[in-house]
């Protein structure tokens, strides 16, 4: 068994050819001779992902704002992968948009169009027609025909589960129910007529399935609990075998928590929360091989087989990691007493190099020796990924995710990475466009889902300065950093501290983080900002006091907030001050919220018994103030808004 490196893997398939695989996000590589070889590595075209359309491997990219589906069906290239349903024929079956409440699916056949939308989900398309599951008022399962008109209809409880993705036997749909989130673990099995929708088969188990399979007039249950048998004629279970799992499981549609597969002689059960691949006897059902891979790597599902080789490939990773998290697993079915190794990998060195004239700031230095130039780039991103995320600091969470697993930030990094390549063979112009391209990919993910920079500002700007990566190859002269002329994350960085405060994760403890939480809010309120801005970054500012202790500065910043439209302002500011009585501004504040059709939640209560004490003409006075801080707001296009 091998284990092969990798970056947010998503697929392991076999094209006819070879076998290929995403070992790096949108990139595909092909396996030859045991040697992982980039199937293209380009910033231009992105590999998306691998469907099944009618029994073949398609390989889905994108290029200049089009879908390349390789398919004769033109109408393809118009449809995200992640909408398409299914093709069966001429019929394309693909989501549209919704509107926030309803769903919305398509069928199209050689230029007819039906649509249906409603509550629903999961999907099923077969060559009988499309099912799916309708939600709360809706609940039930339906079968529609390629027009989308309706064929029989089953009715649900309003809160009944989400079903696995149904499938059919003989004359028969099958739906496997697990139970809710939080409800004792059990699954309802039924079987529909698929004729007519009535039920045949409807019984309940005590496990909660998470994925199943069909062999020999049987069901194949993978559970959180174990592996259960049931058998279709006597409706009982026929064979169990359970794990020593106390955890809680997953909800939602197609959550394989444990995913399930078999061939003509094996099965194959991987309990991705234990991390552990079982193999049983197909026959009898006796455990053949349980499998456990080494520094806590979980296997999580089976991904394909390379049918040249006959190699079974599944997918693992480690938990808490993002980075260098996931692994490509290769198993010889035949071999299933071999010993676990991984790939061998290139030599990999890092260190920390001070700038120069800046002796306190460092640059991180990488150098990666080997003939090999797509291992080369595949290690490449993913050890400049990995220790970008460790070292920098992120503007979009409190701190590098992979502190979690005890690794420590240097704070002398200043944002830039030199990656040196020793010893690769190849063209020289083809090593310095992957090396190019390597540059702009990570570049790119740097500034984009977690915004990382280094800890120190550009004197010029006083903004911080950008995570990126200058890589070459070893004899060619280093690139010179030049530093931008302004801070090009100045306008996401309030939104980067709102979402730390809604998940709960403002680092106030972190004295990079609060002098720059400082300075971003004495910006926005000196300056002529948008008032939800100004709102928001007053709140912050009484955050900030309350941090100091500074109960009467807490107080008025929180108050300014409320004036502004924050109305967590209001809420934070009786947190600290208590519920207000009338005649003071913040009991007209909250008049003037109520009017908008906000409510001060738990205080509303004693707020409107203060206000049934009113003279008439005290309440006269509470109305006409309160109207015309409402007319203020809406002069100055004020909007109420929470900030969690």
């Amino acid at each position: 068994m091998k284990l092969y490196y990798s970056d947010q893997l998503g697929y392991a398939f076999h094209d006819g050819s070879v076998l290929k695989s995403s070992l790096l996000d949108n990139c595909l590589f092909r396996k030859e001779n045991n040697d992982w070889i980039l199937n293209g590595y380009s910033t231009e075209r992105f590999f998306l992902k691998n469907i099944n359309l009618d029994d073949e491997n398609i390989e889905v990219f994108s290029e200049q704002g089009k879908y390349s589906y390789g398919s004769s069906i033109a109408k393809l290239d118009t449809i995200n992968p992640n909408s398409l349903i299914a093709v069966r024929g001429q019929n394309v079956v693909y989501y549209g948009d919704d509107n926030g409440v309803n769903s919305k699916v398509i069928s199209e056949s050689q230029g007819c169009i039906s649509s249906y939308e409603g509550q629903f989900l999961g999907v099923y398309v077969s060559d009988k027609g499309i099912y799916f599951q309708g939600r709360r008022a809706n609940s039930s399962f339906q079968k529609r025909d390629f027009n989308l008109e309706l064929i029989w209809k089953y009715d649900l409880a309003r809160s009944e589960a989400i079903s696995l993705t149904p499938t059919h036997y003989r004359r028969c749909i099958i739906y496997v129910i697990p139970s809710k989130r939080g409800r004792p673990n059990q699954t309802k099995i039924l079987f529909l007529n698929d004729d007519v929708g009535k039920d045949e088969w409807v019984a309940s188990y005590p496990f909660k399935a998470q994925d199943y399979a069909l062999s020999k007039g049987r069901i194949l249950i993978a559970a959180l609990e174990g592996f259960y048998v049931l058998d279709f004629k006597k409706k009982e279970i026929l064979h169990s075998w359970k794990v020593d799992y106390k955890g809680g499981g997953g909800s939602g549609l197609n959550t394989h928590n444990v995913n399930i597969y078999h061939d003509e002689g094996r099965i194959f059960m991987c309990h991705s929360p234990l991390g552990v691949l079982y193999i049983f006897d197909l026959y009898d059902y006796s455990m053949i091989k349980e499998v456990s891979l080494p520094q806590g790597i979980h296997i999580d599902s089976f991904m394909g087989k390379d049918e040249t080789s006959g190699l079974y490939y599944f997918h693992a990773s480690q938990p808490k990691k993002e980075v260098g998290n996931t692994f490509l697993l290769e198993l010889d079915p035949n071999n299933l007493d071999a010993p676990i190794e991984f790939e061998p990998t290139p030599d990999i060195s890092s260190r920390f190099v001070a700038a120069e004239g800046t002796p306190e700031q460092c640059e991180l230095h990488i150098d990666i020796t080997t003939e090999s130039l797509d291992d080369a780039i595949r290690f490449g991103e993913i050890t400049v990924r990995k220790l970008a995320m460790q070292h920098s600091l992120s503007l979009l969470r409190s701190g590098p995710c992979l502190a979690e697993q005890g690794l420590k930030q240097d704070e002398r990094f200043n944002g830039t990475i030199r990656l040196v390549l020793h010893d690769v063979q190849g063209d020289t112009a083809q090593i310095d466009e992957y090396l190019a391209t390597l540059k702009q990919r990570v570049d790119e993910w740097a500034a984009g889902f977690d915004t990382l920079v280094g800890w120190f500002k550009n004197p010029d700007t006083g903004g911080y300065i950008r995570t990126q990566v200058f890589p070459r190859r070893a004899g060619q002269p280093e690139q010179v950093r030049i530093l931008p002329k302004g801070n090009p994350f100045a306008k996401y960085e309030l939104d980067d501290f709102v979402s730390d405060l809604e998940s709960d994760t403002l680092k106030l403890d972190n004295k990079h983080y609060v002098a720059r939480l400082t300075e971003l809010t004495e910006a926005i309120t000196s300056e002529q900002s948008s008032p939800q801005d100004m709102a928001t970054a007053s709140y912050f500012q009484g955050a900030l006091a309350c941090m100091n202790n500074d109960e009467q500065a807490a107080l008025e910043h929180y108050f300014t907030a409320a004036q502004q439209g924050c109305f967590t302002g209001v809420l934070s500011y009786m947190d600290l001050g208590g519920t207000p009585q009338p005649g003071q501004p913040l009991f007209t504040l909250v008049a003037a919220y109520n009017l908008i059709g906000q409510d001060a939640w738990s205080a509303q209560e004693d707020i409107d018994a203060s206000t049934k004490r009113l003279t008439d003409s005290e309440r006269h006075e509470l109305d006409n103030a309160a109207q015309a801080i409402v007319d203020n707001w809406q002069r100055n296009d004020v909007k109420s808004f929470n900030l969690v």
